[in-house]
Protein backbone atom coordinates (compact mmCIF):
# COMPACT_ATOMS: atom_id res chain seq x y z
CA UNK A 1 0.00 0.00 0.00
CA UNK A 2 0.90 3.51 -0.81
CA UNK A 3 2.50 5.80 2.43
CA UNK A 4 -0.02 8.29 3.87
CA UNK A 5 0.91 11.00 6.19
CA UNK A 6 -0.79 9.65 9.84
CA UNK A 7 -4.16 9.90 10.92
CA UNK A 8 -3.45 12.15 12.83
CA UNK A 9 -2.62 15.06 9.84
CA UNK A 10 -5.57 14.38 7.67
CA UNK A 11 -9.05 14.20 8.51
CA UNK A 12 -10.27 10.92 9.83
CA UNK A 13 -13.01 10.41 7.38
CA UNK A 14 -11.08 11.06 4.50
CA UNK A 15 -8.22 8.28 6.20
CA UNK A 16 -11.22 5.68 5.76
CA UNK A 17 -12.05 6.77 2.16
CA UNK A 18 -8.41 6.15 1.29
CA UNK A 19 -7.97 2.62 3.61
CA UNK A 20 -10.74 1.47 1.17
CA UNK A 21 -9.55 3.12 -2.09
CA UNK A 22 -5.99 1.72 -0.61
CA UNK A 23 -7.12 -1.82 -0.24
CA UNK A 24 -8.93 -2.23 -2.98
CA UNK A 25 -5.53 -1.70 -4.56
CA UNK A 26 -3.82 -3.85 -2.78
CA UNK A 27 -6.16 -6.67 -3.39
CA UNK A 28 -5.94 -5.89 -7.22
CA UNK A 29 -2.17 -5.75 -7.54
CA UNK A 30 -1.26 -7.84 -4.69
CA UNK A 31 -3.94 -10.11 -3.73
CA UNK A 32 -4.42 -11.75 -7.55
CA UNK A 33 -7.36 -13.43 -6.63
CA UNK A 34 -6.40 -14.87 -3.57
CA UNK A 35 -8.23 -12.12 -1.23
CA UNK A 36 -5.79 -10.84 2.05
CA UNK A 37 -4.54 -13.44 3.78
CA UNK A 38 -5.11 -11.88 7.24
CA UNK A 39 -9.12 -11.23 6.27
CA UNK A 40 -9.05 -14.71 4.68
CA UNK A 41 -7.66 -16.48 8.32
CA UNK A 42 -10.00 -13.83 10.49
CA UNK A 43 -13.30 -14.85 8.37
CA UNK A 44 -12.62 -18.81 8.22
CA UNK A 45 -10.97 -19.20 11.64
CA UNK A 46 -11.43 -22.49 13.33
CA UNK A 47 -11.15 -21.71 17.54
CA UNK A 48 -9.91 -25.52 17.69
CA UNK A 49 -7.00 -24.48 15.96
CA UNK A 50 -5.21 -22.39 18.89
CA UNK A 51 -2.08 -21.69 18.11
CA UNK A 52 -3.98 -20.22 15.06
CA UNK A 53 -6.60 -18.47 17.08
CA UNK A 54 -4.36 -16.93 19.05
CA UNK A 55 -2.08 -15.54 15.92
CA UNK A 56 -5.39 -14.38 14.19
CA UNK A 57 -7.25 -12.90 17.28
CA UNK A 58 -3.61 -10.74 18.07
CA UNK A 59 -3.84 -9.49 14.43
CA UNK A 60 -7.76 -8.70 14.69
CA UNK A 61 -7.01 -7.01 18.05
CA UNK A 62 -4.03 -4.76 16.43
CA UNK A 63 -6.47 -4.38 13.29
CA UNK A 64 -9.56 -3.28 15.57
CA UNK A 65 -8.08 -0.87 17.69
CA UNK A 66 -7.01 1.34 15.55
CA UNK A 67 -10.19 0.84 13.37
CA UNK A 68 -11.84 1.98 16.53
CA UNK A 69 -9.47 5.00 16.88
CA UNK A 70 -10.11 6.07 13.74
CA UNK A 71 -14.12 5.79 14.08
CA UNK A 72 -14.51 7.59 17.04
CA UNK A 73 -12.99 10.58 15.54
CA UNK A 74 -14.93 10.47 12.62
CA UNK A 75 -18.05 9.90 14.88
CA UNK A 76 -16.53 13.07 16.75
CA UNK A 77 -14.99 15.53 14.23
CA UNK A 78 -17.40 14.94 11.29
CA UNK A 79 -20.87 13.37 11.84
CA UNK A 80 -23.64 14.18 13.48
CA UNK A 81 -25.42 11.85 15.88
CA UNK A 82 -27.94 10.51 13.27
CA UNK A 83 -25.08 9.48 11.25
CA UNK A 84 -22.60 8.03 13.67
CA UNK A 85 -25.93 5.80 15.01
CA UNK A 86 -25.41 3.69 11.87
CA UNK A 87 -21.58 3.67 11.58
CA UNK A 88 -19.55 1.17 13.44
CA UNK A 89 -16.57 -1.00 13.33
CA UNK A 90 -18.72 -3.65 12.28
CA UNK A 91 -20.17 -2.28 8.81
CA UNK A 92 -16.36 -1.23 8.69
CA UNK A 93 -14.78 -4.83 8.65
CA UNK A 94 -17.65 -6.18 7.00
CA UNK A 95 -16.27 -3.86 3.89
CA UNK A 96 -13.09 -4.76 4.06
CA UNK A 97 -13.30 -8.75 4.27
CA UNK A 98 -16.23 -8.31 2.16
CA UNK A 99 -14.23 -6.59 -0.17
CA UNK A 100 -11.16 -9.60 0.23
CA UNK A 101 -13.62 -12.13 -0.61
CA UNK A 102 -15.56 -10.65 -3.13
CA UNK A 103 -11.38 -9.90 -4.74
CA UNK A 104 -11.63 -14.21 -5.68
CA UNK A 105 -14.20 -13.32 -8.07
CA UNK A 106 -13.09 -10.01 -9.26
CA UNK A 107 -10.02 -8.61 -8.70
CA UNK A 108 -10.04 -5.36 -11.22
CA UNK A 109 -9.19 -2.52 -8.71
CA UNK A 110 -11.95 -0.06 -10.30
CA UNK A 111 -14.82 -3.11 -9.10
CA UNK A 112 -13.24 -3.15 -5.96
CA UNK A 113 -13.25 0.05 -5.11
CA UNK A 114 -16.67 0.70 -6.50
CA UNK A 115 -18.06 -1.92 -4.39
CA UNK A 116 -15.90 -0.64 -1.49
CA UNK A 117 -17.18 3.01 -1.60
CA UNK A 118 -20.56 2.15 -2.34
CA UNK A 119 -20.80 0.21 0.78
CA UNK A 120 -19.14 3.27 2.94
CA UNK A 121 -21.59 5.62 1.43
CA UNK A 122 -24.68 3.50 2.23
CA UNK A 123 -23.70 4.11 6.13
CA UNK A 124 -24.31 8.01 5.99
CA UNK A 125 -25.37 11.09 3.93
CA UNK A 126 -22.06 12.35 5.30
CA UNK A 127 -20.13 9.69 3.22
CA UNK A 128 -22.17 9.66 0.31
CA UNK A 129 -21.49 13.60 0.29
CA UNK A 130 -17.75 12.83 0.96
CA UNK A 131 -17.29 10.57 -1.67
CA UNK A 132 -18.99 12.06 -3.98
CA UNK A 133 -16.69 15.46 -3.49
CA UNK A 134 -13.57 14.17 -3.13
CA UNK A 135 -13.41 10.48 -5.07
CA UNK A 136 -16.22 10.38 -7.66
CA UNK A 137 -16.17 13.87 -8.76
CA UNK A 138 -12.29 13.69 -9.43
CA UNK A 139 -12.71 10.50 -10.90
CA UNK A 140 -15.03 12.59 -13.49
CA UNK A 141 -12.98 15.07 -14.72
CA UNK A 142 -10.12 12.62 -14.86
CA UNK A 143 -12.24 10.71 -17.59
CA UNK A 144 -12.92 14.19 -19.24
CA UNK A 145 -9.43 15.30 -19.56
CA UNK A 146 -8.71 11.44 -21.13
CA UNK A 147 -11.70 11.86 -23.56
CA UNK A 148 -10.38 15.47 -24.85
Amino acid sequence: MKSVPSDEDQQPDLVLVDLILDFSHFLAEQGKGRGCLIFNGLSELNPDDEQAYELFQDQYASLTAGLSRLIERIKLENMGSEDSSRFSLQHVMCILIGLSHYSKLDSSEARLTSIGLDQLSALSPHFTRLIDREVRSRNSEQALRLHA
